[in-house]
């Protein structure tokens, strides 16, 4: 997924989702060339409009509108494929339950997982082909049993260290997992840590999280991982 100087072609978007793109690429670093470019292109865009037609900036982004803002950073194949209205972005969940009783580290998605309802959603950690998934926020949470109610990491989760690599890249570098511990949060789902920056998932790339305990998870403890955000499919 190369950076490139190509933005998404407007047809992608509705008036309504170019808004809270405006919005998105606001609140990037000022320094940051995506942002300088993109505010330069949608400036020639607004001199052709009336003044009273200004944007009013949203912190509640649409996650369209927040993939279509990143969508410079993919393959020029997809690019088309989304301008051309082939493919078209969804919003997307995907996960698995792991029996992590008795272990202190462990990848939580493996490559010899098949599809199963209840357990996983994805094939051999990957993603299908040409769905780039943009990851918004990660949600960790853990159950005394794997039919128990899933909720906030208990204490024993909670010194632990989470980390997400997409094949070599890394997306997550090693992190305390009281990032989830949303024990005093109420603007977030139980277990939820939103992300900051958006990551691109690439499809066909094994996504490999891992979980690191000081000490093994006590027995019949299952976690639950989701990985939230936008992808693809055919339009």
């Amino acid at each position: 997924m190369a950076e490139d100087a190509n933005m998404l072609e407007r047809t992608v978007l509705t008036d309504s989702e170019l808004d809270g793109v405006l919005a998105e690429a606001a609140s990037l670093d000022p320094s940051d060339p995506v942002r300088q470019e993109f505010v330069n292109r949608v400036n020639k865009r607004a001199k052709g409009k009336s003044q009273q037609q200004s944007v009013v900036p949203t912190d509640d982004l649409t996650l369209r509108a927040m993939y279509s803002i990143r969508a410079h950073m993919l393959p020029s194949h997809i690019r088309e494929l989304l301008a051309n209205r082939r493919l078209k972005i969804v919003n997307q969940a995907f996960y698995r339950i792991f029996d992590f009783g008795n272990r202190h580290q462990n990848d939580l998605m493996l490559n010899a997982d098949t599809k199963e309802a209840g357990i996983t959603n994805v094939n051999s950690r990957k993603l299908e082909e040409n769905n780039f998934f943009l990851l918004t926020s990660i949600i960790l949470q853990a159950a005394s049993g794997q039919n128990a109610e899933f909720g906030v990491i208990g204490e024993a989760l909670r010194n632990g260290e989470f980390s997400l690599k997409n094949g070599d890249k890394v997306l997550v570098q090693p992190s305390s997992t009281r990032m989830f511990d949303t024990t005093s949060q109420n603007d977030v789902l139980r277990g939820e840590w939103k992300l900051e920056n958006p990551k691109f998932i690439a499809p066909q790339v094994e996504i490999i999280p891992e979980l690191k305990l000081p000490a093994p998870a006590p027995t019949g403890t299952f976690v639950k991982l989701v990985l939230v955000g936008a992808g693809l499919c055919k339009a």
